[in-house]
């Protein structure tokens, strides 16, 4: 009777070990919660959630709660399960947080990488984030960049993903897709946070994720990989092409300064003179114009222009003696706000008008102030005194507004009796015995000649 009660109890426990693994054969990713640390590398620290310290042993089990910290030139590797895989690169603090089927891995510092090689089931889900940004991951691979509870930053090797910025109370603020060679930067600002998505290069994935992708056989990231390294072949050619032209375009420029006397070239400044984005040179000096049949002097400029090829001289004709006769108040050089392009002034005026110009090798823009028919000798107005007033308050706003000065080419003492540009006109003309020394500018020309001959 033993005999077959013994046996009873032996088909009994076959009967239910059969049992339990047809149940987990039925719920079929119950092998999943695990999640262990799978190995490490240098200074690792793991603390239980109530911030004991935990002995590292292989294979360590990490439950809700767990911090894994890795220290200088230290890494650790953690298996979510044996579809997710998470590396921590040095300096990183990360928090496992594990409630049923819903993972979360809280970054409060540092990168993590991430790699999901299935995607999760209707029941799953996976969010790495810190305090106010989320990243839901499905089945990708990348990496998460937390440097502060305010800023965060995705790259993406590969799938897509879901990006999330949400108040403290948890109202979404903004949220942002992005798919394989894109990264987003999530800035928490309240109100005005913001997700802006770029793509990324070769250079931007750091050292610690190249060595996990280089052998993982992923054809998508290999190409990816493959693709971002040609184009960073492309922009180093591009780069030293443009170093030989800049090159090229400094001994031209220098070249042409060095044909001009001290006088002719009093002053130089370089910048962008017409509007391509290249520095260009301009020249300010003693410049030749006929006066009652004779000839005199009188400033000029001159814009030194590289188009690629050679060096072309365009006068900027419309300042000093020009065909008006004379410039009311001298020049300045000024930089237009928006595009930090170049211009020279020159202020003209003449029996009751006057008007403001700026001028480059491109480009000529004109402010004519309001008629005063004072100017002129003619009375008016008290009424018509004001509007002249508005008007040239206006037009001094508008100026305002779109150029600031660069550099001032006036005489620091002008009397009332002698405007600057007569200043200048004496000063090469010799009809003043006590005729000031010019004024000392922004920038001298042995200042670029230095700045265009240094390697």
């Amino acid at each position: 009777m033993k005999y077959y009660k013994c046996i009873l109890r032996r088909a009994s426990a076959v009967l239910l070990a059969a049992a339990l693994l047809l149940s987990c054969t039925a719920c079929g990713r119950m092998a999943a919660t695990t999640i262990e640390l799978l190995r490490t590398q240098g200074e690792v620290d793991v603390a239980d959630k109530d911030g004991k310290s935990v002995s590292i042993i292989e294979g360590l089990k990490l439950y809700s709660g767990y911090q894994v910290d890795t220290r200088s030139k230290s890494y650790a590797w953690i298996n979510l399960d044996d579809t997710k895989l998470a590396k921590m690169d040095v300096q990183s603090q990360v928090e496992i947080q594990k409630e049923g089927s819903h993972l979360e891995v809280l970054v409060h510092s540092g990168s993590l990488f991430f790699h999901v090689t299935e995607p999760l089931e209707e029941d799953e889900t996976m969010d790495i984030r810190n305090s106010t940004m989320v990243v839901g991951i499905r089945g990708t691979c990348g990496f998460v960049e937390s440097p502060d509870e305010q800023h965060m930053n995705v790259c993406l090797l590969e799938g897509k993903v879901e990006c999330t910025i949400s108040s403290p109370e948890g109202e979404i603020l903004q949220t942002a897709s992005i798919e394989a060679g894109e990264m987003a930067q999530l800035v928490y600002a309240g109100e005005d946070s913001a997700i802006t998505v770029s793509t990324f290069t070769i250079d931007d994935i750091p050292e610690y994720v190249t060595e996990e992708i280089a052998d993982a056989g992923n054809a998508e990231i290999d190409a990816l990989v493959e693709e971002l390294e040609r184009q960073k072949e492309e922009r180093e050619k591009e780069e030293e092409n443009a170093r030989i032209l800049d090159s090229q375009r400094r001994e031209a420029l220098l070249e042409a300064l060095n044909t001009y006397s001290p006088e002719e070239a009093m002053y130089a400044a370089l910048g962008d003179l017409n509007g391509d984005g290249t520095e260009d040179l301009l020249i300010f000096g003693k410049g030749v114009f006929e006066e009652y049949g004779s000839t005199r002097y009188h400033f000029t400029f001159t814009a030194l222009i590289w188009d690629g090829a050679e060096v072309q001289r365009i006068p900027l004709e419309q300042g000093g003696m020009s065909d008006l006769g004379y410039s009311d108040d001298g020049a300045a050089v000024y930089r237009e706000r928006e595009t930090g392009t170049l211009y020279v002034r020159h202020i003209f005026g003449m029996d009751g008008w006057r008007e403001t110009n700026f001028e480059n090798a491109a480009d000529y823009v004109s402010f004519p102030y309001p008629d005063d028919p004072s100017g002129r000798g003619d009375e008016v107005t008290a009424e018509e005194a004001a509007e002249i007033e508005k008007g040239t308050r206006q037009v001094d706003q508008e100026i305002e507004a779109r150029f600031e000065v660069f550099d001032s080419l006036e005489f620091p003492a002008v009397d009332e009796y002698m405007r600057t540009d007569t200043y200048w006109y004496y000063y090469w003309n010799g009809n003043s015995a006590d005729m000031p020394d010019y004024p000392p500018f922004h920038t001298s020309v042995e200042e670029i000649r230095q700045t265009l001959s240094a390697p």
